[in-house]
């Protein structure tokens, strides 16, 4: 076994109980926990945002202020908006084009990942209000298998580069191993609920987590960084640990919207 493969995973470790420890109180809390905790991720990977595509501080500050502004109002009043999800998308955008009209390069850049980010912010205050706990931790339990998956058969195995291009480091065996352990997921879920479309529904909502990490991993390589930051050791940045979980939250908004619609 290479072991500089594994050098980070410590880290990692020490850095995922934590997060899950925060994680599992927001659950306990249930939905007001959750939309808390949307809101204070939503302004920091807007700072982490800003500072990627070269922000100063205080525009930075500018960005993070109209995030806080943007998002508020959908934690304090969830209800207005449940039945119509424009309110909380429009609000969403408020700090993405005060950013990209600061921001000195790449703002057709910053704007397309900004709608990954209200998107996936979106669509997790809308799983947050629908479903309440549970629907936030079936989607986490997807996103964390994926990963899981990714990093353990990726190194395990290796093999051939899913998109070399745009994220070095994702392999196709880590690519399939997270789409057989959400097909696991999505069969158990089918037992005890007695739905057969949760296996493709879990397979796509992890495909749209893989797509969302590697979303960010090539606006990362636009921008030259290598992290978002240096907030969580071992992960990089809160985007960083959350691009999967923010492309999985949009396939499964999507799926949850259209289901209740029908």
């Amino acid at each position: 076994m290479n072991d500089s493969k594994w050098s980070d995973l410590s880290t990692r470790m020490s850095s995922a109980v934590v997060l899950l420890a925060l994680f599992s109180v927001t659950l306990w809390l249930g939905p007001s926990g959750l939309l808390s905790l949307g809101f204070a991720g939503a302004i920091i990977m807007h700072w982490e945002m800003a500072r990627m595509f070269g922000l100063s501080d205080r525009r930075t500050q500018v960005v993070m202020a109209m995030a806080a502004m943007g998002w508020l109002p959908m934690i304090l009043f969830p209800a207005v908006a449940v039945n119509g999800l424009i309110l909380p998308f429009v609000a969403g955008f408020l700090p993405v084009f005060i950013a990209a009209a600061l921001t000195p390069k790449q703002r057709s850049v910053y704007i397309g990942y900004g709608i990954i980010i209200t998107a996936g912010i979106t669509a997790y205050w809308y799983i947050t209000i629908t479903l309440g706990s549970f629907g936030v931790l079936v989607l986490a339990v997807l996103v964390i298998m994926s990963d899981i998956g990714g990093y353990v058969f990726g190194r395990l195995v290796g093999g051939p580069k899913f998109w070399p291009s745009v994220s070095p480091k994702k392999t196709w065996s880590g690519t399939l191993a997270g789409w057989l352990l959400a097909a696991t997921i999505g069969m158990y879920f089918s037992i005890y609920f007695n739905y057969m479309w949760t296996v493709p529904v879990s397979i796509i909502v992890v495909l749209g987590a893989q797509l969302g990490d590697i979303a960010e991993s090539w606006v990362k390589r636009q921008v030259g960084v290598k992290d978002s930051s240096g907030l969580i050791p071992g992960h990089g940045g809160l985007l960083d640990r959350l691009d999967g979980f923010l492309g999985g939250a949009i396939i499964a908004g999507l799926f949850l919207n259209t289901y209740r619609v029908l």
